[in-house]
């Protein structure tokens, strides 16, 4: 059998470092095909919060898979709009305690506002099949900075003055629109909940190829942490459930 030559190596070498490059580089992937043979596209993004404490910089991760299709009418398993998958971000600070950043329906919002599509107003644009092309496009490794300022800011940040008791649950950042539309400030709880020197630092988010995160909040959270809500909230007024609802949303999807 006639060895290859020297050529037809590198020329093997270079196909084989060119299709890995393409991988990485074409991070999302078509999930289907809508009525309309429109392409349904879907990502993966890790959320990444971080605190500055007198012990020094403390993150938690979380990776979350979302999609859409460039029609406007998304395969069950997209939503429309889009919808995102996946469980809250936990920060454990040691003996202050955990800081949770919540998943909820504005997640996709949030992805919006940290990957501003080229030529749009921030979190313009998101669901639109130019914004939904620009996030397929975007390589590995592309990261975004959200910005509490424009919608839909933050994602609730919450902890639990006694973890044993969903009760306790208490927001660590409180933010108002104002008159523009934008988001002011309005209460920083952090050095109150955590003790002094403790701020929250940014919330990043970057295009990966990483699983989606399970259990993370699991391992956070008491075993009997939903138990305690069905039995201890039923006597509980409406409004103050529907308050208290709001702030333990810690996993969405499947």
């Amino acid at each position: 059998m006639k060895k290859p030559g020297i050529i037809g190596i590198v020329v093997v070498t270079l196909l084989v470092v060119v299709g890995a490059y393409a991988l990485v580089q074409n991070k999302a992937t078509v999930l289907g095909i809508g009525d309309a043979g429109n392409k349904v596209y879907g990502w993966r993004y890790k959320m990444t919060v971080s605190v500055e404490t007198p012990e020094g910089l403390k993150t938690g991760s979380a990776v979350r898979q979302m999609g859409n299709d460039t029609a406007g009418s998304a395969l069950p398993e997209v939503g429309n709009p889009a919808d995102v998958r996946g469980e809250a971000v936990v920060v454990d600070l040691g003996q202050r305690g955990v800081l949770f950043a919540l998943i909820s329906h504005q997640s996709d919002l949030e992805f919006y506002n940290a990957f501003p599509v080229p030529g749009m107003p921030i979190g313009n644009g998101g669901s639109s099949p130019e914004g939904i092309r620009y996030y397929a496009s975007l390589p590995v490794g592309s990261k975004g900075t959200l910005n509490p300022e424009y919608p839909p800011g933050y994602p609730k940040l919450v902890m639990f003055k006694d973890i044993n008791d969903p009760k306790s649950v208490t927001e660590a950042q409180i933010w108002e629109r104002n008159d523009r539309g934008l988001f002011d400030l309005k209460q920083d709880r952090m050095q109150e909940l955590f003790g002094n020197g403790v701020k929250l630092k940014d919330i990043t988010l970057e295009i990966t190829d990483e699983p989606v995160t399970s259990g993370i909040v699991d391992k956070a959270l008491p075993q009997s942490f939903n138990k305690v809500i069905r039995e201890r909230w039923m006597g509980l007024p409406r409004q103050e459930r529907a308050r208290l609802a709001d702030l333990v949303n810690f996993k969405q999807g499947k």
